[in-house]
């Protein structure tokens, strides 16, 4: 929803340079012998009141956004005595403007009061004119008057006053909508960094049951050969099947390493490490879910960190299909041995808006979503990438064999 556009603000004129402005147009007024009956004013003395009362009025004035109850009497009371002597014109300007303030600056209540005095004595008007005798024209004349006098500066002031609330108001949301904003991209942060720590004590775990295996086998290799008496040709085997495990277990390590430095945290919980080896058990849980999966796996013997990798990103890539898709939905998953390493591409057909109201998302797996594949991947040394491509939502993952400083 958009809002309209804001006019250039014009630039505020101080209280005191109003009320002199006023002053000088009053005493302007008085000296060309303009008055609000029309008769001239004659003799020095009724001038000079005039000057002392618009004087006192213009004075009055410089207060009237703090205290525009009182400036609004003090105006009425110099204009009525203008009134009895003559008519200022000055007079009645300053009164108009007092009104305007104070049905900008009052409070409900005060505009409440304000409104029912304004509304009596413009009724009044020409009902006091034909008491006095008039006709009925001078009675519509006098409340003509009224109106111009009274009530448009009310009218005015009104406008004014709903014109800023109403700007205020936008200024407030704007600036709620710019809070929510913030605070959404930091639960967003803290959501990614949530996944990443996540899918790092996920690698820990899986490290250690990789490592844990051949550290074992390490183990039953050396308590054989030292248990049995010394033969050159079986000891040299152990040695070397020794060896293999060390190897082995050192370039698990290693590939893992980079995602391991920054989580100092401790392991909780342990769970099997699997690998493509299950592929066929996750396509078969998510054919239970409704999604129409075909597979074709060719894929040479993986390292283990690579197999689980692997594997984890499959099952991820499954999860957002089903969470994502529509039931009997067509993915094909795709592993297959590349230049770069080990692929694993997922296709399935693109999201299909808010699914919250069909119920909770199939457990294939943790769903930690394209941030935590994304970081298994790069661990690994690995490429990423997901997104659309030809009408349906691609995952691809590229994971090389071997990682740096493996070997």
């Amino acid at each position: 929803m958009g809002t309209m556009p804001r006019l250039p603000r014009l630039p505020r004129l101080d209280d005191r340079g109003v009320a002199v402005a006023y002053l000088a147009v009053g005493l302007l007024l008085h000296g060309v012998g303009l008055s609000v009956t029309g008769a001239p004013v004659t003799g020095a003395a009724a001038w000079w009141l005039h000057a002392g009362l618009l004087l006192v009025a213009c004075g009055a004035l410089t207060a009237k956004r703090r205290h525009p109850v009182v400036v609004l009497l003090v105006a009425a009371t110099t204009c009525v005595a203008g009134l009895a002597i003559g008519g200022s014109l000055g007079l009645l300007l300053v009164l108009v403007d007092a009104l305007y303030t104070a049905e900008v600056h009052l409070r409900p209540r005060g505009r409440r009061g304000l409104h029912a005095v304004v509304g009596t004595l413009t009724a009044a008007a020409p009902v006091t004119v034909w008491v006095l005798g008039g006709g009925l024209r001078d009675g519509l004349a006098a409340a003509l008057q009224a109106v111009a006098v009274l009530v448009t500066p009310l009218w005015w002031g009104s406008d004014v006053r709903s014109r800023t609330e109403l700007a205020t108001s936008e200024a407030q949301r704007a600036d709620l909508t710019r809070a929510h904003a913030a605070d959404a991209a930091r639960i967003a942060d803290l959501d990614r960094a949530a996944a990443v720590r996540e899918e790092r004590a996920s690698m820990a775990r899986d490290l250690h049951d990789v490592v844990a295996s051949r550290l074992s086998a390490i183990a039953i290799h050396a308590e054989a050969a030292l248990s049995a008496p010394p033969d050159a040709g079986r000891d040299r085997a152990a040695l070397t099947a020794v060896r293999a495990e060390s190897v082995a277990s050192l370039a698990e390590m290693r590939s893992m390493i980079l995602v391991l430095r920054g989580a100092a945290e401790e392991a909780t919980g342990a769970t099997a490490a699997a690998g493509l080896d299950r592929l066929d058990d996750l396509v078969a849980t998510a054919r239970a879910h409704g999604l129409d999966v075909r597979v074709s796996a060719d894929a040479p013997a993986l390292p283990a960190v690579v197999d689980h990798a692997a594997y984890r990103i499959a099952r991820e890539a499954l999860t957002n299909a089903a969470a994502h898709g529509t039931a009997g939905g067509r993915v094909d998953v795709r592993v297959a041995a590349g230049e770069g390493g080990v692929e694993v591409e997922v296709l399935s057909a693109l999201p299909t808006g808010d699914r919250r109201a069909a119920g909770p998302a199939p457990a294939l797996g943790s769903a930690t979503g394209l941030v935590s594949m994304a970081e298994r991947a790069r661990s690994l040394g690995g490429r990423f990438a997901a997104g659309p491509q030809d009408g349906r939502w691609r995952v691809h993952a590229v994971l090389p064999l071997e990682q740096e400083g493996a070997r």
